[in-house]
């Protein structure tokens, strides 16, 4: 499989880009500064702005499937997240990919009224206009016709993969108490899975370390809450 890689030298997209690898498949890349990633013979960098959507388009014919840890380099959204997810709709159904995986937060769109109350008060507080912006672009994907899946981790942590590790669908949670964490190498094996399957077509997942609850109920703590990565974009 040819995967479409955006946020690639970014903290959790490097970590797909180099399960991916691991497993086999081809990367292509997108990203302004290629000299950050590992070289391999597998792996394609093409240097490119991720709001410039006809070199996109260019850049992702070919490939089987779209994944984008994209985040903010600050804490200022400025309509970044809403132009770029709208970008990458754009080139995806222009170059004919129907699977598009999209890293965003927990917090974000309907999943703030499942978030304890804490968690609430911190999206928000500071995370409120960010946590808009990528609202807006996820509505643009959804309502695209195309094949995607958006990933709500919860606080992401460094550590390595935990066998308490679960990807819960959005409508089959009612509340998430605490400020629970998930490592970003557990996410990147998520989206790597979901990329390759069909499993999660068209569906939201809260990524999270813990119990997983019965559907319509809450989440025993540890469970899960979210928040996007901030992966400066490619």
């Amino acid at each position: 499989m040819k995967l479409f890689v955006l946020g690639a030298t970014g903290s959790t997209g490097t970590l797909v880009a180099e399960e991916a690898l691991a497993a086999g498949h081809d990367v292509v890349a997108y990203v302004r500064s290629p000299e950050k990633l590992a070289a391999h013979d597998r792996l394609t960098a093409v240097v490119g702005d991720v709001l410039d959507v006809e070199a996109m388009t260019v850049a992702m014919r070919g490939t089987d499937a779209v994944v984008s840890t994209l985040g903010l380099s600050s804490g200022r959204p400025n309509g970044f997240s809403e132009r770029a997810v709208s970008t990458i709709t754009a080139a995806a159904q222009r170059s004919g990919v129907q699977r598009v995986l999209i890293m965003s937060a927990f917090g974000v769109g309907a999943s703030l009224d499942k978030a304890s109350r804490l968690a609430q008060l911190m999206y928000n507080g500071g995370g409120k206009a960010i946590y808009a912006d990528k609202a807006a672009g996820e509505r643009a994907l959804t309502a695209s016709g195309l094949d995607w899946t958006l990933a709500y981790p919860v606080l992401l942590t460094n550590k390595g993969r935990s066998p308490r590790f679960r990807a819960v669908d959005l409508t089959d949670l009612d509340r998430l108490p605490g400020l629970p964490r998930v490592s970003r190498a557990d996410v990147a094996g998520f989206l790597l899975e979901a990329a390759t399957g069909d499993a999660w077509s068209r569906r939201t997942a809260v990524l999270t370390t813990g119990r997983q609850p019965p559907r319509g109920a809450s989440a025993a703590a540890p469970a899960t809450s979210t928040h996007a990565d901030r992966a400066v974009p490619g």
